[in-house]
């Protein structure tokens, strides 16, 4: 819970209630298509890709290893997982990928790009 706290205070806003679940409950690396970031490394990825300054009310919560970031935003009315480039990062150009983190995690992070 002590990162949880962290990445909060560092994105100034509570974290999407069924992603902070998941960060609670779940330890150690997914296997699959989609690389997401351990809680310890979150903020770290954040900086190196500047979600703050290019997609600010996101977070980055993984990648494709292709160059594609997956982004939850942090308004409490959209629990949608979106996919954006990492070279770009600017939310306008984000695709959706499921309508809930819960929903793509039952389905096994599926992505298909587009």
């Amino acid at each position: 819970m002590k990162n949880i706290s962290i990445i909060e205070q560092y994105f100034d806003s509570p974290l999407p209630k069924e992603y902070r679940e998941f960060l609670s409950s779940h330890q150690g690396e997914l296997d699959g298509d989609v690389y997401l970031y351990l809680p310890e490394d979150l903020i770290e990825r954040n900086e190196c890709y500047e979600t703050k300054e290019y997609a600010p009310g996101y977070i980055s919560i993984g990648d494709n290893g292709g160059g594609m970031a997956f982004i939850l935003s942090l308004h409490e009315n959209d629990s949608n997982v979106y996919a954006v480039g990492h070279g770009s990062m600017v939310p306008s150009l984000k695709e959706l990928v499921s309508s809930s983190f819960q929903k793509w995690l039952e389905e096994g992070l599926v992505y298909e790009e587009e």
